[in-house]
């Protein structure tokens, strides 16, 4: 099982984070959800982990969000153009 760290900026942390109790079920067919952070700086840079058995099902679910899904992203004010995956190896 992969381990990953994504990370990401966002409009507004709290919506963020309440986004997140929407994001685990619905990604929880490809992943589990680890914990998520905040800057401490005070900025808008979230991250989260998350553990993944298959990364071939992982990406493809970040590529095709259902509507419902994206658009609970989009309320929650994050940004895709600035999500970045790390993968443990």
């Amino acid at each position: 099982m992969s381990q990953i760290i994504v990370t990401a900026q966002v409009n507004d942390i709290e919506e963020w984070l309440k986004f997140k109790t929407e994001m685990v079920p619905a990604m929880s067919s490809v992943a589990s959800d680890g914990a998520s952070y905040v800057a401490m700086d005070g900025s808008n840079k979230v991250a989260s982990t998350w553990d993944v058995p298959d990364m071939e099902a992982f990406q493809a679910a970040q590529g095709s969000f259902s509507q419902e899904l994206a658009a609970a992203a989009k309320r929650a004010g994050m940004i895709p153009s600035t999500i970045v995956v790390y993968i443990k190896k």
